[in-house]
């Protein structure tokens, strides 16, 4: 089912209203200036962010390329379990599969949902300097089913991968993506009519799921050039039977007490916890694997599903480190949470455990 423009503008009912019958549809940059996230330059955090002087961004990206220490990546790599859509149960609220980083195939009350679609074997274009997958693929993006919708939480490389995007056009309804990222999507060929972009708390809606954005401590940009001028979002997904929560990238801020309160409860969140680091300006937009824990708390979640590690080389420490750190976190805070392989279907209270899979790979090599 495809949307025209209008009835996506129409559909932003939250900041834009209803326009007038005949008027025209607010353009890119008036909906951009109207944005109470948008400063005239820039799109802002929730809670301001410092930025890292030069010297401390030249310290980072120093100890980052140079001085890592041993452990970041694993090889072999892990090997995924293959994902057959195909033989997925039709009748179920929610299944889902992680296909690994923050890429998952959702299977959300019938509908097919893919979330920051990264099937390139490096995340970024730094050629030698870009990180390397170290999990291999469940499937390609060719063995995928037909897709309803791609949800894109902002415009990093290891988020909205160019590659990616274009093979999907041909087998997928609807972009669903923050404010201003869809120039991306248009200079890369995707139809104006596909693309769907949402300020925070605005809301598109699908057969029956209404998709809304919500706010997001993280930034944006694909060069030095352009930090923050697209904007970055977490998604609630909810349907007749089920609710899903989708962080994004963020950092750990007081407004996800209001997500719950306006979206929440949810019956499964995901939550990025691996690429948190200790410089200024950093710490502040990646949550921890503890500060996941409580978010999901605050967000009034059931189900916590961690992601965002075990497939990137994306910060400074060993590659099971965000894990380890999430279970005892989790543990200790009685939730419920599964670690599911990737590609390992997984039915919420039904399919998918607690199994420790990834600590074989721990093992120092002889």
């Amino acid at each position: 089912m495809k949307v025209t423009l209008f009835a996506l503008v129409f559909m932003s009912v939250v900041s834009i209203g209803c326009a007038p019958a005949n008027a025209e549809p607010p353009t890119r940059q008036e909906r951009i200036d109207a944005s109470p996230q948008w400063n005239g330059k820039s799109f802002q955090n929730p809670v301001p962010t410092p930025d890292p002087s030069m010297g401390e961004m030249v310290s980072m990206a120093w100890e980052f390329f140079f001085n890592k220490p041993k452990g970041g990546s694993i090889d072999p790599p892990f090997e995924a379990e293959p994902v057959d859509w195909a033989t997925w149960p039709s009748d179920l609220p929610v299944q889902f599969a992680w296909l690994g980083h923050t890429t998952y195939l959702l299977q959300v009350e019938g509908k097919w949902i893919l979330t920051d679609p990264m099937f390139s074997q490096k995340a970024g274009a730094f050629g030698p300097f870009s990180p390397q997958r170290f999990s291999t693929l469940p499937l390609t993006i060719d063995q995928l089913p037909p897709i309803d919708l791609v949800l894109i939480t902002h415009d990093h490389f290891d988020h909205l991968d160019e590659t990616s995007i274009k093979k999907l056009i041909s087998k997928t309804d609807r972009f669903i993506v923050p404010l201003a990222v869809g120039r991306y999507l248009e200079d890369w060929g995707v139809p104006l009519e596909q693309i769907t972009e949402l300020a925070w708390w605005e809301a598109a809606r699908f057969e029956g799921l209404t998709l809304t954005s919500a706010p997001a401590q993280h930034f944006s940009g694909r060069s030095l050039f352009n930090r923050d001028q697209t904007l970055w979002t977490s998604y609630a997904i909810k349907g007749e039977q089920t609710s899903l929560y989708l962080s994004g990238d963020t950092g750990f801020h007081p407004g996800l007490v209001e997500i719950g309160e306006r979206l929440g409860p949810f019956d499964v969140t995901f939550f990025e916890m691996g690429a948190y680091g200790e410089y200024r300006g950093w710490k502040e937009i990646h949550c921890t694997p503890e500060e996941a824990v409580q978010a999901h708390q605050m967000v009034r979640g059931k189900l916590l599903v961690p992601s965002h590690w075990g497939t990137f080389d994306l910060a400074m420490f060993a590659w099971h480190e965000p894990i380890e750190r999430f279970v005892a976190a989790a543990d200790q805070a009685g939730i419920a949470y599964l670690t599911p392989k990737f590609g390992e279907r997984i039915n919420p209270g039904h399919v998918g455990g607690k199994e420790r899979w990834w600590r074989p790979f721990m093992e120092p090599k002889p």
